[in-house]
């Protein structure tokens, strides 16, 4: 009987000792699946006895690096990859804004400015739902954006992520990983306006709070917004060639404010960078004047050539012609809501702009010209992912966007005058003649009223002239009629220089415009000949240095040669028919127009003439020369 009981205690420590066994396998076969599966746990257990139990164990780090390097490439190339693209983003066709985002190879977001959805700074932002449509996710669901680009502080342009940043708490899903930025230090001078000032402050108190909540290291004795302003976009690093490699997407920062603009506007003070997907090239000019379009233009030359730009300043009263004549795109993105690109009030320039790129005010956009405020549907609800994904496709260029060559109509100058050009006689002064326009002889050949371009008899650079009704050659000249015609860009430079001479024989004016009658301008009005109707005087205004006013003005620009000499420093003067009729001293630099063109499409600056004859000196003639040629226009 005890024997028995020993026998049955025997067989019950056996038991316990092979149960303890399985429960240690399959509790380390739980631990080792990551899911804990019971099923895993049950198959194993059976099949496995003590010594077995620990082979998995010392197997396994000899077995993980042979499995790794297997399942990894599979893992890299399962990864999903995008085609990249460049999003032109508007919420509606009202808002003035401006808002790229840039979506790279593995689904990074490159944002360049934000722009606002024009219903105010209470509001909630719209672009984080853009944001995550663009990412493929849902509504509240995490994104990142890796890099983030503001041009300058205009509200139009840097408003969502201010907003973004002033509702950001711990919760908020999404996370900026870089923002750069170069704007003038807070609270100087360099700020011009009150408005301008606001837009900053409240930029600046929006971005502190972000930096407090993501907990952001600060420098001291600065806030997070001095830190990081200017801290890697400065005009220093610029010159060091500045540039950025984010997911294959390569950036250049071509500019940014500098002292030498002087503190005219944030417009000008704009950053300007550069894009580059694939071997082509995107331009975003910002806000950016002829000022900061002229300093951009002298710096890079012939490598300010790109494939695609945005228009500065939403298409109007941005950079001047020669710049855009220099960048020489294909392709132009036009930040523009549909009442500034139609301009049916002409109180805009973007009229003008479209003549420079192809010589026609067209309105329907096209391949070549997208424009934020002219597409076929918008989101109904902003602040949904859904309405964005539906609307995307619109506002979509996938990059490198490649189109067929377009011929534009850009007085560019090729760097030579046109091939096989021999100079023409004529009765005037030959000393300096740089460019000469006849009326009665508007080509090396004779004249042809039914031509498309006036030719320079004497430098060979021609005008091209798009000929419509109100802009066509007569048998004695040009007729302008309320319309623009612009000049080469050799003809610019002449006007830049150190002294030059512009001698304008008109026909018959009438004045047609409201408040002036302007003969010829600038884009920058650096240099302006017009009628102040309301005085009726001739005023010349040459950059800021003064006004020369001429009475009478109605009555002696009628069948007259009007007449500016300039000379930097001395003096600029007016003569009408060869008789001097005012002058004042000349600013010491160049007058950097920029551009120059006869004739005005305004409503309040037109006037009705026919240009008779156009001429550019390199020089200032003297009084004796002036009346020279007068007398040999027969107006002496």
């Amino acid at each position: 009987m005890k024997m028995k009981r020993i026998l049955i205690a025997g067989l019950a420590l056996l038991m316990l000792c092979v149960l303890s066994v399985v429960l240690m396998t399959a509790c380390n076969n739980g631990k080792d699946d990551p899911a804990g599966g019971t099923e895993t746990d049950t198959e194993a257990a059976p099949a496995t006895t003590p010594d077995e139990a620990t082979e998995p164990e010392t197997a396994a780090p000899a077995t993980e690096p042979d499995t790794e390097p297997e399942t990894e490439p599979e893992t890299e190339t399962e990864e999903e990859t995008y085609k990249v693209a460049l999003y032109q983003l508007a919420p509606e066709d009202q808002s003035l804004t401006m808002c790229y985002v840039i979506r790279t190879t593995h689904n990074k977001l490159i944002v360049i400015d934000g722009g606002e959805d024009g219903v105010g700074k209470d509001k909630a932002p719209y672009l984080p739902a853009a944001l995550r449509a663009i990412a493929g996710v849902g509504d509240n669901d995490y994104f990142e954006v890796e890099a983030w680009f503001l041009t300058h502080a205009h509200k139009d342009h840097m408003n969502e992520i201010s907003k973004m940043m002033r509702d950001y708490t711990p919760e908020s899903n999404y996370k900026i990983n870089n923002i750069y930025f170069d704007f003038p230090p807070f609270g100087t001078s360099e700020f011009t306006g009150t408005s301008d000032d606001m837009q900053i402050a409240r930029l600046r108190e929006n971005m502190n709070a972000y930096g407090a909540v993501i907990g952001a290291e600060v420098a001291e004795g600065k806030d997070y917004y001095d830190t990081i302003n200017g801290a890697v976009v400065n005009e220093e690093a610029i010159k060091n060639g500045l540039e950025f490699n984010i997911d294959g997407v390569r950036i250049e920062v071509l500019q940014t404010w500098s002292i030498k603009d002087g503190y005219s506007n944030l417009n000008d003070q704009s950053m300007i960078t550069r894009f580059w997907v694939d071997g082509q090239s995107i331009l975003f000019l910002g806000d950016c004047g002829p000022i900061a379009g002229k300093r951009l233009q002298d710096t890079y030359g012939e490598a300010l050539k790109s494939d695609i730009v945005q228009m500065a300043h939403h298409g109007q009263a941005g950079v001047n012609k020669a710049c855009y004549a220099a960048i020489d795109a294909q392709i132009h993105l036009w930040p523009t809501p549909v009442w500034v690109w139609k301009n049916e009030s002409k109180t805009y320039g973007t009229d003008t702009t479209r003549e420079w790129l192809y010589g026609e005010t067209f309105l329907e956009p096209d391949e070549y010209n997208i424009v934020a405020g002219m597409y076929k549907k918008y989101p109904g609800r902003i602040d949904r992912v859904a309405q964005w994904t539906k609307v995307l496709p619109e506002m979509t260029i996938e990059l490198p966007y490649i189109l067929p060559y377009r011929e534009g109509n850009l007085n560019v100058d090729p760097g030579a005058p046109t091939p096989g050009f021999t100079p023409v006689e004529t009765p005037y002064v030959q000393d300096g003649l740089a460019h000469c326009y006849s009326g009665t002889m508007n080509t090396r050949k004779g004249h042809d009223s039914n031509a498309a371009v006036w030719e320079d008899l004497a430098g060979g650079y021609d005008v091209k002239i798009k000929v419509t009704e109100k802009t066509h050659f007569v048998d004695d000249g040009l007729y302008v009629n309320n319309e623009t015609t612009y000049f080469p860009v050799k003809v610019v430079q002449v006007l830049e220089g150190k002294e030059f001479t512009v001698e304008m024989l008109l026909g018959e004016l009438n004045s047609t415009g409201t408040l002036y009658n302007d003969i010829l301008s600038s884009g920058n009005e650096h240099i302006n000949l017009f009628r102040r109707n309301s005085e009726n005087v001739l005023e010349l205004k040459s950059l800021n240095n003064g006004r020369i006013k001429v009475p009478d003005a109605l009555n002696i620009m009628q069948n007259a040669l009007i007449t500016i000499t300039y000379k930097q420093g001395e003096f600029a003067r007016i003569y009408v028919n060869g008789e001097l009729k005012g002058e004042l001293k000349a600013a010491t630099g160049s007058l950097e127009i920029g551009d120059l063109y006869i004739g005005h499409n305004a409503a309040d600056s037109c006037c009705e003439t026919v240009f008779r004859s156009f001429r550019v000196y390199n020089r200032a003639l003297t009084d004796e020369e002036c009346a020279f040629n007068a007398a040999a226009d027969g107006v002496a």
